[in-house]
């Protein structure tokens, strides 16, 4: 089975969700394991992490794998300080 990837960099806010949305419905539909690359975040904003959050539930309920592959100390921390780092998988 192929892996697809979600590569988030820079500022990842509310401004980028749409699109990041769409790419991650794309995926959901495409029925493959998602890797997350995210080791270059420098800014993350609580509605990008409860969308990544959505994502996440929704891809385990059907069944599909989401790993990190890097992950920024500025997003581990906001996950932590919002109490997401469990749901997030991180």
């Amino acid at each position: 089975m192929s892996k697809a990837e979600i590569k988030l960099e820079g500022t990842v806010n509310i401004a980028k969700a749409e699109g990041l949305f769409h790419e991650m419905e794309a995926l959901f539909r495409s029925g493959t394991a998602v890797s997350i690359h995210a080791a270059e975040v420098s800014k993350v904003d609580t509605s990008t992490l409860q969308l990544i959050v959505s994502f996440i539930t929704s891809m385990q309920a059907g069944g599909f794998a989401v790993s990190w592959d890097g992950v920024s100390d500025e997003l581990l921390s906001s996950a932590k300080l919002l109490g997401l780092d469990q749901a997030l998988n991180l």
